[in-house]
Protein backbone atom coordinates (compact mmCIF):
# COMPACT_ATOMS: atom_id res chain seq x y z
CA UNK A 1 0.00 0.00 0.00
CA UNK A 2 1.04 3.58 -0.69
CA UNK A 3 -0.41 6.40 1.40
CA UNK A 4 -0.09 9.95 0.06
CA UNK A 5 -0.40 12.84 2.46
CA UNK A 6 -2.69 15.63 1.26
CA UNK A 7 -1.36 19.04 2.28
CA UNK A 8 -1.04 22.67 1.19
CA UNK A 9 -3.46 24.68 -0.91
CA UNK A 10 -5.56 23.70 -3.91
CA UNK A 11 -2.70 23.64 -6.43
CA UNK A 12 -0.48 21.48 -4.25
CA UNK A 13 -3.33 19.06 -3.54
CA UNK A 14 -3.92 18.77 -7.29
CA UNK A 15 -0.30 17.64 -7.73
CA UNK A 16 -0.69 15.08 -4.92
CA UNK A 17 -3.88 13.68 -6.41
CA UNK A 18 -2.25 13.53 -9.85
CA UNK A 19 0.46 11.30 -8.35
CA UNK A 20 -2.31 9.23 -6.77
CA UNK A 21 -3.88 8.63 -10.19
CA UNK A 22 -0.54 7.65 -11.71
CA UNK A 23 0.15 5.12 -8.96
CA UNK A 24 -3.35 3.68 -9.30
CA UNK A 25 -2.73 3.24 -13.04
CA UNK A 26 0.43 1.30 -12.16
CA UNK A 27 -1.59 -1.17 -10.12
CA UNK A 28 -0.70 0.08 -6.64
CA UNK A 29 -3.13 0.10 -3.75
CA UNK A 30 -3.15 3.81 -2.95
CA UNK A 31 -4.92 5.79 -0.24
CA UNK A 32 -4.91 9.47 0.67
CA UNK A 33 -4.43 10.76 4.20
CA UNK A 34 -6.38 14.04 4.19
CA UNK A 35 -6.07 14.70 7.93
CA UNK A 36 -2.44 14.71 9.06
CA UNK A 37 -1.25 17.39 6.62
CA UNK A 38 -3.67 19.97 8.01
CA UNK A 39 -3.18 19.45 11.74
CA UNK A 40 -0.62 22.27 11.86
CA UNK A 41 -2.20 24.31 9.04
CA UNK A 42 -5.51 25.71 10.24
CA UNK A 43 -5.84 28.01 7.20
CA UNK A 44 -6.12 25.10 4.74
CA UNK A 45 -8.39 22.12 4.33
CA UNK A 46 -8.92 19.32 1.79
CA UNK A 47 -9.94 21.21 -1.35
CA UNK A 48 -10.62 18.64 -4.09
CA UNK A 49 -14.28 17.87 -3.34
CA UNK A 50 -15.65 20.71 -5.57
CA UNK A 51 -14.32 18.75 -8.57
CA UNK A 52 -16.42 15.77 -7.48
CA UNK A 53 -13.26 13.87 -6.55
CA UNK A 54 -13.38 10.99 -4.09
CA UNK A 55 -10.63 8.68 -2.87
CA UNK A 56 -10.04 5.94 -0.36
CA UNK A 57 -8.67 6.97 3.02
CA UNK A 58 -6.41 4.87 5.23
CA UNK A 59 -7.79 3.47 8.45
CA UNK A 60 -6.37 4.55 11.78
CA UNK A 61 -4.69 1.15 12.09
CA UNK A 62 -3.10 1.44 8.65
CA UNK A 63 -1.70 4.87 9.50
CA UNK A 64 -0.38 3.71 12.84
CA UNK A 65 1.37 0.78 11.19
CA UNK A 66 2.90 2.91 8.42
CA UNK A 67 4.00 5.74 10.73
CA UNK A 68 4.77 3.61 13.80
CA UNK A 69 2.48 5.87 15.81
CA UNK A 70 0.42 3.48 17.92
CA UNK A 71 -0.30 4.86 21.39
CA UNK A 72 -0.48 1.44 23.00
CA UNK A 73 1.76 1.47 26.12
CA UNK A 74 4.12 -1.27 24.97
CA UNK A 75 4.53 0.41 21.55
CA UNK A 76 5.40 3.72 23.22
CA UNK A 77 7.97 1.98 25.42
CA UNK A 78 9.48 0.24 22.37
CA UNK A 79 9.86 3.60 20.57
CA UNK A 80 11.59 5.13 23.59
CA UNK A 81 14.04 2.23 23.67
CA UNK A 82 14.66 1.61 19.99
CA UNK A 83 13.34 4.67 18.15
CA UNK A 84 10.50 5.07 15.67
CA UNK A 85 10.47 2.98 12.50
CA UNK A 86 8.36 4.92 10.06
CA UNK A 87 7.79 3.65 6.54
CA UNK A 88 7.76 7.14 5.11
CA UNK A 89 9.58 9.39 2.69
CA UNK A 90 9.64 13.17 2.85
CA UNK A 91 10.32 14.88 -0.49
CA UNK A 92 13.86 16.20 -0.07
CA UNK A 93 14.35 17.66 -3.54
CA UNK A 94 12.18 19.45 -6.08
CA UNK A 95 13.59 17.31 -8.89
CA UNK A 96 11.58 14.46 -10.36
CA UNK A 97 12.40 11.24 -8.52
CA UNK A 98 11.46 8.25 -10.74
CA UNK A 99 11.77 5.67 -7.96
CA UNK A 100 8.75 7.24 -6.20
CA UNK A 101 6.66 5.53 -8.88
CA UNK A 102 8.23 2.17 -7.99
CA UNK A 103 7.93 2.19 -4.20
CA UNK A 104 5.32 0.29 -2.24
CA UNK A 105 4.50 -0.02 1.46
CA UNK A 106 5.33 3.63 2.06
CA UNK A 107 3.86 6.93 3.26
CA UNK A 108 4.69 9.84 0.95
CA UNK A 109 4.99 13.44 2.19
CA UNK A 110 5.61 16.14 -0.39
CA UNK A 111 4.11 18.17 -3.21
CA UNK A 112 5.46 16.24 -6.26
CA UNK A 113 5.28 19.34 -8.46
CA UNK A 114 6.30 17.95 -11.80
CA UNK A 115 4.32 16.79 -14.81
CA UNK A 116 6.78 13.91 -15.04
CA UNK A 117 4.99 12.20 -12.14
CA UNK A 118 1.77 11.96 -14.15
CA UNK A 119 2.38 12.87 -17.79
CA UNK A 120 0.59 9.72 -19.00
CA UNK A 121 -2.54 10.81 -17.13
CA UNK A 122 -2.95 14.18 -18.90
CA UNK A 123 -6.24 13.37 -20.62
CA UNK A 124 -7.67 11.80 -17.48
CA UNK A 125 -6.61 14.75 -15.33
CA UNK A 126 -8.27 17.23 -17.64
CA UNK A 127 -11.48 15.26 -17.22
CA UNK A 128 -11.06 14.92 -13.46
CA UNK A 129 -10.18 18.59 -12.97
CA UNK A 130 -13.17 19.65 -15.04
CA UNK A 131 -13.65 23.37 -14.46
CA UNK A 132 -17.14 23.22 -15.99
CA UNK A 133 -18.07 20.88 -13.14
CA UNK A 134 -16.36 23.27 -10.76
CA UNK A 135 -18.53 26.11 -12.06
CA UNK A 136 -21.67 23.96 -11.61
CA UNK A 137 -20.66 23.40 -7.98
CA UNK A 138 -20.21 27.16 -7.51
CA UNK A 139 -23.54 27.88 -9.21
CA UNK A 140 -25.33 25.52 -6.84
CA UNK A 141 -23.77 27.32 -3.87
CA UNK A 142 -24.62 30.74 -5.29
CA UNK A 143 -20.95 31.77 -5.48
CA UNK A 144 -20.56 32.03 -9.27
CA UNK A 145 -23.40 34.52 -9.77
CA UNK A 146 -22.99 36.42 -6.50
CA UNK A 147 -22.56 40.21 -6.78
CA UNK A 148 -22.37 42.56 -3.82
CA UNK A 149 -21.06 46.02 -3.02
CA UNK A 150 -21.11 47.01 -6.68
CA UNK A 151 -18.58 44.31 -7.59
CA UNK A 152 -18.95 42.03 -10.58
CA UNK A 153 -19.78 38.37 -10.21
CA UNK A 154 -17.59 35.54 -11.46
CA UNK A 155 -20.20 34.94 -14.18
CA UNK A 156 -19.78 38.52 -15.41
CA UNK A 157 -15.99 38.26 -15.47
CA UNK A 158 -16.33 34.96 -17.35
CA UNK A 159 -18.26 36.67 -20.15
CA UNK A 160 -15.41 39.10 -20.76
CA UNK A 161 -12.79 36.36 -20.52
CA UNK A 162 -14.63 34.13 -22.97
CA UNK A 163 -15.25 36.90 -25.53
CA UNK A 164 -11.81 38.52 -25.69
CA UNK A 165 -8.19 37.58 -26.25
CA UNK A 166 -7.94 37.24 -22.48
CA UNK A 167 -4.62 36.88 -20.71
CA UNK A 168 -4.44 35.72 -17.11
CA UNK A 169 -1.89 37.59 -15.00
CA UNK A 170 -1.42 35.85 -11.66
CA UNK A 171 0.33 37.78 -8.88
CA UNK A 172 0.96 35.97 -5.60
CA UNK A 173 1.69 38.20 -2.63
CA UNK A 174 0.31 37.70 0.89
CA UNK A 175 2.20 34.81 2.51
CA UNK A 176 4.98 35.12 -0.09
CA UNK A 177 5.99 38.41 1.55
CA UNK A 178 6.53 37.13 5.08
CA UNK A 179 10.16 37.25 6.26
CA UNK A 180 10.40 33.46 6.48
CA UNK A 181 9.20 33.07 2.87
CA UNK A 182 11.15 35.89 1.26
CA UNK A 183 14.36 33.86 1.08
CA UNK A 184 12.53 31.21 -0.94
CA UNK A 185 10.08 33.24 -3.04
CA UNK A 186 11.37 36.82 -3.00
CA UNK A 187 12.69 38.71 -6.00
CA UNK A 188 11.35 36.29 -8.62
CA UNK A 189 7.96 37.50 -9.88
CA UNK A 190 8.79 41.18 -9.53
CA UNK A 191 6.93 44.14 -11.02
CA UNK A 192 9.56 44.16 -13.78
CA UNK A 193 8.69 40.52 -14.58
CA UNK A 194 5.00 41.34 -15.02
CA UNK A 195 5.64 44.52 -16.98
CA UNK A 196 7.87 42.60 -19.37
CA UNK A 197 5.40 39.74 -19.64
CA UNK A 198 2.57 42.12 -20.48
CA UNK A 199 4.72 43.94 -23.03
CA UNK A 200 5.52 40.65 -24.76
CA UNK A 201 1.87 39.63 -24.77
CA UNK A 202 0.83 42.99 -26.26
CA UNK A 203 3.38 42.51 -29.04
CA UNK A 204 2.12 39.01 -29.76
CA UNK A 205 -1.60 39.76 -29.32
CA UNK A 206 -2.17 43.50 -30.00
CA UNK A 207 -5.88 43.33 -29.09
CA UNK A 208 -5.43 41.37 -25.88
CA UNK A 209 -7.07 42.11 -22.54
CA UNK A 210 -5.37 41.35 -19.24
CA UNK A 211 -7.27 39.84 -16.31
CA UNK A 212 -5.30 40.37 -13.14
CA UNK A 213 -5.66 37.83 -10.32
CA UNK A 214 -3.95 38.87 -7.10
CA UNK A 215 -4.41 38.15 -3.40
CA UNK A 216 -3.44 41.75 -2.59
CA UNK A 217 -6.16 43.83 -4.24
CA UNK A 218 -4.93 47.20 -2.96
CA UNK A 219 -1.44 46.62 -4.37
CA UNK A 220 -2.91 45.43 -7.66
CA UNK A 221 -5.09 48.54 -8.00
CA UNK A 222 -2.20 50.84 -7.26
CA UNK A 223 0.26 49.20 -9.62
CA UNK A 224 -1.67 47.75 -12.55
CA UNK A 225 -5.44 48.03 -12.49
CA UNK A 226 -5.61 51.64 -13.74
CA UNK A 227 -4.47 50.66 -17.23
CA UNK A 228 -7.02 50.57 -19.99
CA UNK A 229 -6.41 46.96 -21.02
CA UNK A 230 -6.19 45.57 -17.45
CA UNK A 231 -9.14 44.27 -15.45
CA UNK A 232 -8.62 43.43 -11.80
CA UNK A 233 -10.69 40.39 -10.87
CA UNK A 234 -12.15 41.38 -7.52
CA UNK A 235 -14.96 39.05 -6.47
CA UNK A 236 -17.36 40.13 -3.71
CA UNK A 237 -16.00 39.05 -0.34
CA UNK A 238 -18.30 41.02 1.96
CA UNK A 239 -19.50 38.80 4.78
CA UNK A 240 -17.04 36.00 3.97
CA UNK A 241 -15.91 34.68 7.32
CA UNK A 242 -15.17 30.96 7.06
CA UNK A 243 -12.39 28.91 5.49
CA UNK A 244 -14.98 27.11 3.34
CA UNK A 245 -16.27 30.41 1.92
CA UNK A 246 -12.73 31.57 1.16
CA UNK A 247 -12.03 28.25 -0.57
CA UNK A 248 -15.15 28.66 -2.74
CA UNK A 249 -13.94 32.09 -3.88
CA UNK A 250 -10.49 30.65 -4.59
CA UNK A 251 -12.18 27.98 -6.72
CA UNK A 252 -14.08 30.70 -8.60
CA UNK A 253 -10.86 32.58 -9.33
CA UNK A 254 -9.19 29.34 -10.39
CA UNK A 255 -12.02 28.56 -12.83
CA UNK A 256 -11.76 32.07 -14.30
CA UNK A 257 -7.98 31.83 -14.62
CA UNK A 258 -8.23 28.52 -16.47
CA UNK A 259 -10.65 30.05 -18.99
CA UNK A 260 -8.21 32.78 -20.07
CA UNK A 261 -6.71 32.22 -23.52
CA UNK A 262 -3.08 32.82 -22.43
CA UNK A 263 -1.19 33.02 -19.14
CA UNK A 264 1.51 34.96 -17.29
CA UNK A 265 2.28 32.76 -14.30
CA UNK A 266 3.31 33.45 -10.77
CA UNK A 267 5.72 30.97 -9.22
CA UNK A 268 2.67 29.23 -7.83
CA UNK A 269 1.06 25.84 -8.32
CA UNK A 270 -2.30 27.65 -8.51
CA UNK A 271 -1.47 29.32 -11.83
CA UNK A 272 0.54 26.29 -12.99
CA UNK A 273 -2.65 24.24 -12.95
CA UNK A 274 -4.85 27.03 -14.32
CA UNK A 275 -2.63 27.21 -17.41
CA UNK A 276 -2.40 23.40 -17.65
CA UNK A 277 -6.19 23.11 -17.79
CA UNK A 278 -6.69 25.94 -20.28
CA UNK A 279 -8.86 24.63 -23.16
CA UNK A 280 -7.19 26.91 -25.73
CA UNK A 281 -4.88 24.68 -27.84
CA UNK A 282 -2.75 27.74 -28.67
CA UNK A 283 -2.33 28.81 -25.04
CA UNK A 284 0.87 30.86 -24.75
CA UNK A 285 2.37 30.59 -21.28
CA UNK A 286 5.03 32.89 -19.81
CA UNK A 287 6.80 31.87 -16.61
CA UNK A 288 9.64 33.22 -14.44
CA UNK A 289 13.09 31.85 -15.21
CA UNK A 290 13.36 30.42 -11.70
CA UNK A 291 10.60 29.06 -9.48
CA UNK A 292 12.29 29.16 -6.07
CA UNK A 293 15.50 30.77 -4.89
CA UNK A 294 18.52 28.49 -4.51
CA UNK A 295 16.47 25.39 -5.40
CA UNK A 296 16.68 23.37 -8.61
CA UNK A 297 13.10 23.43 -9.90
CA UNK A 298 13.85 22.55 -13.52
CA UNK A 299 11.31 19.71 -13.44
CA UNK A 300 8.49 22.14 -12.58
CA UNK A 301 8.54 23.50 -16.11
CA UNK A 302 6.42 22.09 -18.92
CA UNK A 303 7.35 22.17 -22.59
CA UNK A 304 4.70 24.83 -23.28
CA UNK A 305 6.19 27.29 -20.78
CA UNK A 306 8.37 30.16 -22.04
CA UNK A 307 10.72 31.59 -19.43
CA UNK A 308 11.21 35.33 -19.10
CA UNK A 309 14.81 36.03 -18.15
CA UNK A 310 15.37 39.47 -16.59
CA UNK A 311 18.86 39.20 -15.16
CA UNK A 312 20.56 40.41 -18.35
CA UNK A 313 20.85 43.75 -20.09
CA UNK A 314 17.83 42.94 -22.27
CA UNK A 315 15.04 40.61 -21.13
CA UNK A 316 14.50 37.68 -23.41
CA UNK A 317 12.46 34.48 -23.60
CA UNK A 318 13.86 30.98 -23.38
Amino acid sequence: MVIIQLAGGLGNQMFQYALYLELVSLGREVKIDDVSGFVQDAQRKPALAPFGITYERPTKKELEKMLDSSMLPWQRVRRRLFGRHKKSYFEESKRFLPKVLEWDDIYLEGYWQSEKYFWKQGDLLRRVYNTDQLVQYLLQKGVWQRCAGGKRSAAQYAMGINNTCSICVHVRRGDYLTPENQALFGGICTEAYYIEGMRLMRERYPKCSFYLFCNDKDWARENFAGRQDVTLVDLPRDGVSSTDEEMDLDCAEFALMSRCKHHILANSSFSWWASYLCPNPDNYVLAPDRWLNHVDCSDFYREDMHKIVLNREEPYIL
